[in-house]
C-alpha cells in the first residue's frame, strides 16, 4: 500500500511511538529467524535500545510507512487494544485510516496545547506568588532597616548622654575627693594645734606655778615689757581650747566621712549585695563605717494590716511623696501583653505609665535591655509627664542598671522596684528598696487611684 502523500504529513511522531516500540521487537527478533532477516538500515543503530528515544521514532515511521512487509509484520504482532487506535490506524490502515487519524493527531494536539496552557498558567502564577513574596520580604527588610536606624539614633543619643553624664560624675568625684583631703588636713592640722597646746600646758614652764610667775610678773612691771602697766595678765583657757579644737576636729572628720560617701553615691559602680567583706576597718576608719551606716536607705513602712504582695500596698507605695518608681521593663510588658512586638510593649508600657504618673504623682522610670532583639524605641527618651524611659548600654543588663539606679539615689528618696526576677527583688531590698511584683503593679495601672 502506498505511503502518505507529501501533503498530508500525518499526526504527529509521538502518537506513533507504540507501533514504533512493536516494530522494534519485531526487527530484533527477525534477526534470530532461520533465515536471518537483516533490519532495515536506518533502524541498526536503535536495536539495542531498551526504549527508543525521541529522535528514533521519525525513522521507524518512515521505515514502516515505507517497509509494508515490516509493517504487516509488526501488525500481526499486535493489536489495537495493545498500542491504541492511532498507532493501530497507522499499521493496519483500514478505509478511511488516513483521515481517522488527523482527527486523533488534532485532538492530541488541542489536548497537548491545553495541558501546555495550564502548565504556563500554574508556572505564571507560581511567578506571581514569588513575586508578591519578594514584595512581602523586601517591605518587611525596609521596615527593619528604619527601625534599625531609629535605634542606633535612640542609642547614639543615649550614649552622648551617659558619657556626658559619666565626665560629670567623675567631676564631681575628683572635686569631692579634693574637699576630702583638704578637710583631711584640716584636721591633722588642728589635731596637731591641740597637742601642741597641752605640750606647752604640761612643759616645764606650764602649770599653775609657771602661770602664777607670769602673773607676778607682768604685776611688778619687769623691765623690758612691752606691756603698759596696769594692764591685766593674760592668761590661756586651757579646757576651752582643747574642747574647741576637738571640736572642730570631729566636725571635719565628720564633713569628710559625709564628702566621701557622696563621692561614693556618684560612683557608677554598686557593690555586689552579696558576699562578706574583704578586711576589718583599720584605724580611723570607725567613724566613717558609723556615717556611712547611718545614711542607709529604709524601705517605706506599710499600714497596719497590710501585707507585701498586695494591691493595697502598691498603691499606698505609689501615693509617698516624692517616691520614684523604678520599672523592669519587658518583665512587666512581657506578662502583660507578651502577643506585641518589643517596640509595641514599649509604647503600651510607656502610655500605660503616663497615665499612671498622672493619678499617683509617682516618677517611674521605665528600664530596658538595649541590646536584646529591639526593634524601634519609644519616639521620647526624655521625660514625659513623670516618666522616664532608660536603656541598658551595650554589655550591661536592664536588671543591673535598675539595681545602680537604686544605688545613687538620694536615701532619703524613697525608692519601689516592680519586678518579678529574684535577683533584682533581692538585690533592691538589700539596697533598702520598697519591691511589689509586676502583677501588683498591674493591678494598679488597671484600677482607678
Amino acid at each position: 500500500m502506498p505511503g502518505r502523500g507529501a501533503h498530508r504529513p500525518g499526526p504527529p511522531d509521538h502518537l506513533l511511538r507504540d507501533a514504533a516500540e512493536v516494530a522494534l521487537a519485531v526487527a530484533r527478533r527477525r534477526l534470530s529467524d532461520d533465515p536471518a532477516v537483516p533490519a532495515p538500515r536506518r533502524l541498526t543503530p536503535f536495536l539495542d535500545f531498551t526504549r527508543l528515544p525521541d529522535r528514533a521514532l521519525a525513522a521507524f515511521r518512515q521505515v514502516l510507512d515505507e517497509d509494508e512487509e515490516l509493517r504487516r509484520a509488526t501488525r500481526h504482532a499486535t493489536d489495537e487494544d495493545s498500542v491504541g487506535r492511532a498507532s493501530w490506524l497507522f499499521l493496519d490502515r483500514p478505509e478511511g485510516w488516513e483521515d481517522e487519524l488527523d482527527l486523533l493527531a488534532g485532538a492530541a494536539g488541542d489536548a497537548q496545547d491545553q495541558r501546555e496552557e495550564a502548565d504556563a498558567r500554574r508556572r505564571l502564577e507560581a511567578v506571581e506568588a514569588a513575586h508578591r513574596r519578594v514584595d512581602q520580604e523586601v517591605a518587611r527588610l525596609a521596615r527593619e532597616l528604619g527601625d534599625a536606624k531609629e535605634q542606633l539614633a535612640i542609642e547614639r543619643r543615649a550614649r552622648r548622654r551617659a558619657e556626658s553624664e559619666a565626665g560629670r560624675q567623675r567631676r564631681r568625684s575628683a572635686e569631692l575627693a579634693s574637699e576630702i583631703d583638704e578637710h583631711r588636713r584640716t584636721a591633722s592640722e588642728l589635731r596637731s594645734a591641740l597637742e601642741e597646746a597641752r605640750a606647752e600646758a604640761d612643759g616645764p614652764t606650764g602649770g599653775e606655778e609657771a602661770i602664777a610667775d607670769r602673773a607676778r610678773t607682768g604685776a611688778a612691771g619687769a623691765p623690758g615689757d612691752a606691756r603698759s602697766e596696769g594692764s591685766p595678765a593674760e592668761t590661756v583657757d586651757e579646757q576651752a581650747l582643747s574642747e574647741t579644737l576637738e571640736g572642730a576636729i570631729s566636725a571635719a572628720e565628720i564633713l569628710s566621712a559625709a564628702l566621701a560617701e557622696a563621692a561614693r553615691l556618684l560612683a557608677p559602680v554598686v557593690t555586689p549585695p552579696d558576699g562578706p567583706p574583704t578586711s576589718a576597718p583599720g584605724p580611723g576608719q570607725q567613724d566613717r563605717s558609723e556615717t556611712r551606716s547611718s545614711l542607709r536607705r529604709r524601705p517605706v513602712a506599710l499600714p497596719p494590716g497590710t501585707f507585701d504582695d498586695s494591691v493595697a500596698a502598691a498603691e499606698h507605695l505609689l501615693r509617698v511623696g516624692h517616691v520614684l518608681v523604678l520599672v523592669d521593663g519587658y518583665n512587666i510588658t512581657k506578662l502583660a501583653r507578651p502577643e506585641l512586638g518589643l517596640s509595641e510593649q514599649r509604647g503600651w508600657l510607656v502610655d500605660a505609665a503616663v497615665e499612671l504618673a498622672a493619678r499617683s504623682g509617682a516618677h517611674l522610670e521605665l528600664i530596658f535591655d538595649g541590646t536584646d532583639e529591639r526593634g524601634s524605641a519609644p519616639a521620647d527618651l526624655g521625660r514625659r509627664m513623670g516618666v522616664q524611659v532608660r536603656f541598658s548600654p551595650d554589655g550591661t543588663e536592664a536588671d543591673d542598671l535598675l539595681l545602680d539606679l537604686v544605688a545613687v539615689t538620694p536615701v532619703e528618696r524613697p525608692v519601689v522596684v516592680a519586678s518579678d526576677d529574684r535577683r533584682v527583688q533581692h538585690g533592691a531590698r538589700r539596697l533598702g528598696a520598697n519591691v511589689i511584683t509586676s502583677r501588683q503593679l498591674l493591678a494598679v495601672v488597671r484600677r482607678p487611684m
